[in-house]
């Protein structure tokens, strides 16, 4: 007999963050956790972990040596192994799949199932259609800069559509922060997430817990997103601050979005109250500790327009599909390989004034990755750069130049992951699991296995 899994993928959320708010008052995590069998999940991924790889582990209980996903806008194609949610069709049961990485292009999801891809997909498509307007909107947040705290179009005349999906209370939540940011502009950096909340309140009217797909996810980067920027406002005895220093304006965003998180908690045990078959699995592919980068210079790269850069490389537009990517990646499909070796070639020539490559290339079937590096401020504010023997300027290469504050937070193999409903025992041990074995870990619980 199986039962129904919701695993709730809380992207980058480590137990230090947990152990700090459950202390805050913050009751459902509280109460949530302290119910739950708690384990440690431990990324096994070689090399910078990154999430579009590290979540594919999970999924498909493989390393990226066997998975072979190396990064975003990928070709689906070159995807080795079985997702835990292609497990479950396979077997003839329904699932439910919000927004986890790498999960496009949708597949039929069953009786009773909905597929809304991640914000990183080639196509608004989703099941059911009525859901593309969102994804839709999901795929402009993402073509924005998210870097640029505010200008992700969050409360524009796009989301007008979406409102039939929207609680009164999200949209009274959002009343109230249009008019913080102009009494207080250090709550702009709470609009992005406003996409998590628009995407439960989604969630909550696609999943029924009397009747749940066998396996559903949920997928958010909100607490992740924050908590790089400003780990120091939580934790701000990792950069060695005291007193007034201590003191920050983006404590109260971290609180925010730990808010978020404790109402989605709230809802998951509430569905496990009425319906007590249904097991809740919260899992993050890995975590996050301070990270100190004392020869950051405040200074930065963005490469906002691929149109420029690619008129520099000679590369006409008929022959390049620009892909969802996240800075500082871009990334291009380009279906003639010949055209594609000598994109790879061009970028190879271009370089900052003091000769160091300007671009990393990544090749994977037809799809190019793109990462712009960081040279150094004075190159940087030269205003140009070399392709070949020609200078060009930023701005003719679609490049743009960002100051911003540089990330405390960042990447980790270690993550949280938490088992809750009847009949589990809580265990507050948090024994490692590698992420690897979590696919398998998943199936056993809803009463699965590999084998069958």
């Amino acid at each position: 007999m199986t039962r129904p899994i919701l695993l709730l993928e809380m992207n980058e959320v480590p137990w230090r963050l947990i152990d700090r708010f459950s202390r805050y008052g913050y009751r459902s995590i509280e109460r949530f956790f302290s119910s739950a069998r708690l384990l440690t999940n431990v990324a096994v991924d070689t090399g910078e972990l990154s999430p579009w790889v590290t979540w594919p582990t999970f999924h498909r209980g493989m390393p990226k040596e066997r998975h072979g996903i190396k990064n975003l806008g990928q070709d689906p194609s070159t995807f080795r192994g079985t997702p835990i949610w292609q497990e479950f069709r396979q077997r003839g049961y329904s699932i439910g799949v919000c927004g986890s990485l790498q999960s496009w292009p949708p597949i039929e999801p069953g009786e009773g199932g909905f597929y809304i891809p991640d914000t990183f997909a080639h196509d608004s498509s989703c099941i059911p259609s009525s859901l593309e307007p969102l994804q839709r909107f999901n795929l402009l947040q993402t073509t924005s800069n998210r870097r640029t705290v505010g200008s992700s179009g969050m409360f524009s005349k796009e989301t007008l559509q979406l409102l039939s999906l929207v609680r009164f209370r999200t949209l009274a939540e959002a009343a109230r922060q249009l008019v913080g940011e102009r009494i207080d502009q250090s709550r702009l950096s709470r609009r992005p997430v406003f996409q998590a909340i628009l995407m439960w309140d989604a969630f909550l009217r696609l999943f029924d817990p009397s009747h749940p797909p066998a396996f559903s996810t949920f997928f958010t980067n909100h607490v992740a997103g924050i908590m790089h920027r400003y780990w120091h406002a939580v934790f701000p005895e990792d950069f060695g601050l005291t007193g007034e220093k201590c003191e920050s304006p983006h404590l109260s965003t971290v609180e925010f979005a730990m808010r978020v998180l404790d109402r989605i908690l709230a809802d998951a045990m509430a569905w496990c109250a009425l319906n007590p078959s249904l097991i809740i699995v919260l899992a993050s592919s890995m975590g996050q500790a301070a990270i100190h980068r004392d020869t950051y210079e405040g200074v930065q790269l963005v490469l906002k327009d691929f149109g420029r850069l690619a008129r520099c490389l000679g590369l006409d537009s008929r022959f390049y599909r620009p892909l969802m990517a996240m800075d500082p990646q871009t990334a291009v499909e380009i279906e003639d390989a010949d055209i594609r070796e000598r994109t790879i070639q061009s970028l190879a020539f271009c370089r900052d004034i003091s000769g160091k490559r300007l671009f990393d290339v990544q090749e994977v079937g037809k799809s190019l990755c793109i990462t712009l590096a960081l040279p150094s401020k004075a190159d940087i504010e030269s205003g140009f750069w070399m392709m070949g023997e020609a200078s060009r300027t930023w701005s003719e290469g679609g490049i743009e130049i960002l100051y911003i504050d540089p990330g405390t937070g960042y990447h980790v193999p270690e993550g949280t992951m938490a088992v809750y409903g009847e009949g589990i025992r809580p265990d507050s041990s948090r024994q490692p699991l590698e992420a690897d074995q979590a696919k398998d870990f998943v199936l056993k619980l809803a009463g699965l296995d590999l084998g069958t």
